[in-house]
């Protein structure tokens, strides 16, 4: 394997869409959802390490979440989990990553891979990974990864292609990108060919994105390069993370770093890929009765149920009549009976619950 070769992925999100299953104490990244008997980080991590050495592997997560991590993925390096202050989105995370993966390897490059992600083909993503990080490891380019869209999708961001690369037939310019689009614009994307899903798959030197992040804006540029030498002169971590994490905008790599690089390529991807951020897309994950109805390591007594998705404690017992297209899922103290594809007003559920009835809800 590849010594300059690294992953970073990020694991420090709270998975509200998927509440209650997931919860502040215990977030969708460290739970067997798929019911296969390992976690989204397992297999995230499993994925990774059939391509970069495990010493390369970093997880970013928040500080809260260290012995998951370490009871979950048994033998990781204690240098290799990144603690997190406080959540600030992505960019805080990556650019520390960067900075780690720069002081280990100078020539260094790195995958940036949410946890939260179903792979059904992992020859194909094995290829690809490895076909990114050779493409960046000569190109300063910010590289993208998508995945072609089988179906208009409004719960996913959209990277519009501009011209091929030259010698690289799946690898494009990027034109634009569009997060969750309305219906109308999800179906023109699909059948443009022009667009494809963002996958939330980035790959790039140390050195090119740390370029990038200063160049994005005069305050990024004073800030990072603080940290950037403080951080070679062995100054505490501590104190700067936290002068990185409090001052840098809480907004993801794609408003804040992408959308403002002239460098910024996609690779079309060949691995099935799906995000796994919301009940309807693990309900397409997984296999189906014949009324498109999954029950996930549950008990069930399903009656005239049509496309539902059941998840219910061990012992227990649901017996639903009547439901299409409906969330039956019960965790701890809280039971959810919502319309599938009403994801975005899972987060008002999870506001209103901590609101009125306490943090132990959420």
């Amino acid at each position: 394997m590849d010594i300059k070769n690294y992953c970073v992925i990020l694991a420090g999100g709270l998975g509200t869409r998927l509440w209650p299953m997931s919860r502040e104490a215990k977030p969708k990244q460290f739970i067997d959802v798929l019911g296969t008997g390992k976690t989204l980080l397992q297999m995230t991590y499993e994925r990774f390490a059939s391509c970069i050495d495990t010493d390369n592997i970093i997880i970013v997560t928040n500080e809260n979440y260290r012995q998951l991590v370490t009871e979950q993925i048994p033998g990781i390096r204690y240098e290799n989990i990144l603690m997190e202050p406080m959540r600030r989105n992505t960019v805080p995370a990556v650019t520390w990553a960067a900075l780690e993966v720069k002081r280990r390897c100078p020539e260094g490059r790195f995958i940036v891979s949410p946890s939260d992600q179903n792979i059904t083909d992992y020859d194909a993503f094995r290829e690809d990974v490895l076909k990114a990080l050779d493409f960046v490891g000569t190109h300063q380019v910010l590289l993208t990864m998508g995945a072609q869209p089988t179906r208009p999708e409004v719960s996913y961001g959209y990277i519009q292609m501009a011209e091929a690369a030259e010698g690289y037939p799946h690898i494009y310019k990027v034109q634009s990108f569009t997060e969750k689009p309305a219906n109308e614009f999800a179906k023109i994307f699909y059948e443009s060919g022009e667009f494809l899903w963002n996958t939330g798959l980035f790959v790039w030197s140390a050195d090119a994105f740390l370029r990038a992040v200063q160049g994005a804006s005069v305050e990024f540029a004073g800030i990072v390069q603080s940290v950037i030498q403080k951080y070679a002169n062995g100054e505490y971590i501590a104190d700067l993370l936290m002068e990185l994490f409090t001052k840098c905008p809480n907004m993801s790599l794609e408003q804040s770093v992408l959308e403002k690089s002239d460098n910024v390529d996609v690779m079309l991807c060949h691995f099935g890929w799906a995000d796994l951020g919301t009940w309807a897309a693990v309900h397409d994950a997984l296999p189906k009765s014949d009324m498109g109805n999954v029950v996930i390591d549950s008990k069930s007594l399903l009656y005239d149920c049509k496309d539902c998705i059941i998840k219910l404690p061990d012992g227990h017992v649901a017996v639903v009549q009547g439901l299409e297209d409906y969330v039956v899922v019960e965790e701890g103290n809280v039971l959810v009976i919502c319309r599938k594809g009403d994801q975005k007003n899972i987060r008002k559920f999870v506001n209103d619950a901590q609101l009125n009835l306490g943090e132990e809800f959420v």
